[in-house]
């Protein structure tokens, strides 16, 4: 009874132990799988990769390029300068004195003309006083004088007195003449000092500074006085703006420029070249040139600006990258491409443009050069173009 109830327990225990070796026998054969794959597969990849690069190796270097483009037909550069009034004036006073009155203040508009001021001093006025008085006598004396000396050659010419009498009263006569004319011209020296006293306004413009108030002791130039009155015509501003030797040749006379504070770049106004030195300066190598606009606008006058030229070039340039560039001992040179080979070629530089250079000789439009050399790249060496793609230009030239 015991035998036949567990003998069909052991039996039914059977399936379940195969199973289990099943599923180990599986277990250790992916395992196996698993390791020669990673031991096997990286050789594998390896010898891939040896072969590919002892077929690279064997193959022409490979090189990126990019053409030369053509440069542009005119420079705009941006040059600092200062405005100042076109025209501008100090007053002084031509006499000693004291200020008897100001006319104007700071900021009057006045008219070319118009008083200023005066100036009180006695001295010229007694002068003046002094210088009339003699060439009133002078003018009576005068009509005595050249009538005795026509009566005196009437006598001589009957005998009654001597030629010599005659003559001397002839002689005195001329001398009564002369010192009237002496008289009256130092009458009208006095005078214009005299005028001097009055300060009038050259032209018309603006009182930018006053200097005295009325009762100070002012005096000429001369004699170590500082000036009453600056007048400056802000009508038009003058901005005087040095250019430098490379771009010198462009200038010219009725020319375009905008000029514009640093703090506002975009409100540029509108100017001319009206004037420009013939020769450079012959120490900073720069070409003297003025240029006008209204004034009355943005730019104040003696304001720190920009000018922004718009100038023809000289001559025409082709623009490459600047990775292109070899700086060797032989001086800068450039690979350019011919065929399926490279030729080192000297070039002269125009302008550094940052990621991009101007050239003016030893690469022609088109031709195609390549960036960023290895040292070891020679004239004659065999190479793989590799075209620049149009998303890395792009990155390059935002």
């Amino acid at each position: 009874m015991n035998e036949s109830t567990n003998q069909p327990t052991s039996r039914a225990h059977l399936p379940l132990r195969s199973a289990r070796f099943s599923g180990l026998f599986v277990g250790a054969l992916a395992v196996l799988v698993v390791a020669i794959a990673l031991g096997v597969l990286p050789r594998i990849a390896q010898r891939k990769a040896l072969a590919v690069a002892a077929t690279e190796v064997s193959l022409p270097r490979r090189v990126r390029v990019a053409p030369a483009t053509a440069g542009a037909a005119q420079d705009s550069i941006a040059l600092p300068a200062t405005s100042s009034p076109i025209r501008t004036t100090q007053l002084y006073a031509k006499s000693s004195g004291f200020l008897r009155r100001n006319h104007v203040e700071v900021g009057d508009l006045v008219k070319a003309g118009q008083l200023l001021a005066e100036i009180d001093a006695k001295e010229t006025d007694e002068q003046l006083a002094l210088a009339t008085a003699q060439l009133d006598e002078a003018k009576a004396n005068v009509g005595i004088v050249e009538e005795a000396a026509s009566r005196n050659r009437k006598l001589a010419n009957v005998g009654v007195v001597s030629a010599q009498q005659a003559d001397d009263a002839k002689a005195s006569a001329n001398s009564a003449v002369a010192i009237v004319k002496t008289r009256g011209a130092e009458v009208q020296r006095i005078s214009a000092l005299r005028a001097y006293q009055r300060i009038i306004a050259p032209f018309d413009g603006t009182v930018v500074r006053r200097n005295y108030d009325p009762g100070a002791l002012v005096g000429s130039a001369g004699g170590g006085g500082i000036p009453l009155f600056e007048i400056a015509d802000t009508s038009t501003l003058r901005i005087v703006v040095d250019v430098p030797q490379v771009y010198a040749q462009g200038v010219a006379v009725g020319g375009e420029a905008k000029v514009y504070l640093a703090q506002n770049p975009k409100a540029a106004e509108n100017a001319k070249i009206v004037r420009a030195s013939a020769v450079l300066d012959p120490v900073s190598r720069t070409r003297h040139t003025e240029i006008e606009l209204p004034g009355g606008k943005t730019i104040l006058p003696n304001a720190f600006v920009y000018v922004r030229l718009i100038l023809p070039k000289p001559q025409a340039t082709v623009v490459i990258p600047s990775a292109a560039l070899i700086v060797r001992r032989d001086g800068m040179q450039v690979a350019r491409i011919d065929g399926s080979k490279v030729t080192l070629v000297p070039i002269e530089l125009s302008r550094d443009l940052g990621r991009e250079i101007e050239v003016v000789s030893g690469v022609a439009l088109g031709d195609r050069v390549v960036l960023n050399p290895p040292d070891e790249l020679a004239s004659g060496t065999e190479v793989r173009v590799v075209e620049e793609k149009k998303e890395e230009k792009d990155s390059a030239h935002p």
